[in-house]
This record gives structure tokens, sequence and C-alpha cells, in this order.
């Protein structure tokens, strides 16, 4: 924990309360029993009952005072956050999930979801978070590396293990780990290859099959991403089978060349030196 100016956390309790007003929402921690169960239900429909931790559990974590939030509108549960404090590498918050009804997305709850867990580590002197996301899911890396203006740190195949989720289900859980440093500002440039670069990615005999591409990787190459993989993965699974086994390759080569993945744009990933 650090020392943190009271001017930030004033500035990062305004911009976490704009954003929930443009979402038309109003975020609270929760750690009422009741609320924990609205919450459970609501896990329940975004991601279905796989993943949804058990009552008593998550009112231990209420009670420690982690980070757990509900998002209503109305009186109704359309968003939520879970995360808890952790201290391998520095102390840090480690948002483990947040979800937003089907219908609510791309409307700003979960960018206010973001920025109130932003504005709460900030009251607490932290000034770091963490998450995982699937690196396949272009709406995701925009959303983390160019709106929030989080780092990608690790690659980590299979993370979470065989899951039987709405989202995860058949797939391997590949996941790329982030950190934003929460005492910048928010948001990131969204980045170009350079001109010159290959992509770490191609096309098999024209395709619609991809592999590791032969060029090399370095500063400014980027990694290509498929649009729509979920919908890519339900039509055609061999293919997006392909994209996961190939982008999860490129990742591995950059991180074992000593690289790093410096943000991402219209072509994908950008590769830069090591950060």
């Amino acid at each position: 924990m650090v020392e943190i100016g009271p001017a930030l956390v004033r500035d990062a309790e305004i911009s976490a309360a704009l954003a929930a007003g443009a979402a038309d929402v109003t975020i609270d921690t929760i750690d009422a029993v009741a609320d924990l169960q609205d919450l459970r239900e609501l896990m329940t429909q975004i991601w279905g009952p796989e993943i949804v931790p058990p009552r008593n559990l998550l009112r231990g974590m209420a009670m420690a005072g982690s980070g757990i939030a509900l998002a209503r509108r109305a009186g109704e549960a359309v968003g939520f956050s879970i995360g808890l404090l952790g201290w391998t590498g520095g102390a840090h918050f480690h948002s483990h999930q947040v979800g937003v009804l089907a219908a609510e997305r791309g409307g700003g709850v979960g960018y206010a979801m973001k920025l109130a867990q932003r504005s709460q580590c900030l009251a607490h002197g932290v000034t770091e978070m963490r998450w995982t996301f699937d690196p396949l899911l272009a709406s995701n890396a925009a959303f983390n590396l160019v709106r929030l203006g989080a780092t990608i740190t690790t690659f980590i195949p299979d993370c979470y293990g065989a899951r039987t989720d709405a989202f995860n289900t058949g797939d391997v859980t590949d996941r790329v780990k982030v950190s934003w440093r929460l005492d910048r500002p928010v948001g990131a440039p969204a980045l170009s290859p350079d001109v010159a670069a290959a992509p770490l990615i191609e096309l098999v005999d024209d395709g619609p099959w991809v592999a590791r591409s032969v060029a090399l990787a370095r500063p400014g190459a980027f990694i290509p991403l498929p649009d729509g993989y979920h919908s890519l993965r339900s039509e055609h699974p061999a293919v997006a089978a392909s994209w996961r086994n190939a982008t999860g390759a490129a990742f591995v080569d950059c991180f074992e060349r000593k690289l790093s993945i410096v943000g991402y744009g219209p072509l994908g990933y950008v590769v830069g030196e090591a950060l």
C-alpha cells in the first residue's frame, strides 16, 4: 500500500461517478446476504451455475472487505464485480470477474464497474489491478488495453483448465494476464505495427485455417485476431481451434524471446521490447 494524494482519489471518485451516470446505473459494494444472493443469481444468468461461488465464501470475502459490487438500474442487478487483495509481486487488487447481462453489453456498464473498482482501490492505497482475459476476444483486448490502458504481462496456457460455463465449454482456457496502473491516466492509444512487419499468424493454403507464420517475433510485429471468435467457435470449431493454437504459439514465442505486447490496434496485438 502507498500514500496516495487526495486529489487523485477525488478525481477517481468523480470519474467513477460520471461513468456510472453515463451507464444509468448505481454501483455499490455489497455484503448483505440478500445482496449476495442477487449476485449469485446474476452470475448464473451470465455464466451459468458452474462457476458461481458458494454464498458463504462470498459472505466471508465481503466481511473481509474484498471488492464485491453490484451495478443496478431501477433496483435490478445488471452487472457485478468480484475481486480480492493479493501480494505476489507486490500488493495489488486481483479483479477475478466482471460480468454484465448480455442485453446491457456495450452500454458502458462494464467500464463503470472497472472505474468503480479503480476508485475503491485508490481510496485504500492500492495502485495496481490485475486480471486475466481470453486473448482471442478482440472486443476484450480493445477494452482492456485501449479503453482502460492495461498492459499484458504474461501468457498462461489453459489457465483455468476445462470449464463448462456459458463462455468456455469445450474450449481451452488460454489467458493473458494484465496489469493496470491505477495512479496513471485511464486509457491508452490504439497502436499500429511496423509497416514492414509481417503478421505472426497466417492463413494455411488460403484458409480458412491459420497457423503460426514463419515471421520472426520482433518489435513492431503483430498478432492478428479473428472476427467474432465465439461465433467462429460455434460455427467452425476446427478453424477456431487453429486460431487458438496459432495465437498461443505466437504469444509463447514473444515471451520466450523476452519481448512484450505493448498494445492493441486495428490489426491486432503489437509486439515491442520487454517492458
